[in-house]
């Protein structure tokens, strides 16, 4: 009597996932050395650059009916 072989590298699910994972690690990787070899822009602008928020000393109201 003749048994099915179920090795691993005969299924094919097994080897979408292997290609699948190695996928995932080389575009991280990807990013990761994209990310480094790229300087933020924003790093050399220092202090000029604008920001939503309201500046910390608010200027107080012309009058005292302004709220």
């Amino acid at each position: 009597m003749k048994t099915a072989s179920n090795q691993w590298y005969v299924v094919p699910e097994v080897w979408l996932m292997l290609v699948m994972l190695t996928a995932t690690v080389a575009g991280s990787l990807a990013l990761v050395s994209t990310a480094y070899r790229h300087n933020d822009e924003l790093r050399h602008v220092g202090t000029s650059i604008a920001s939503p928020l309201p500046p910390s000393t608010a200027a107080r109201p012309a009058d005292s009916a302004t709220p």
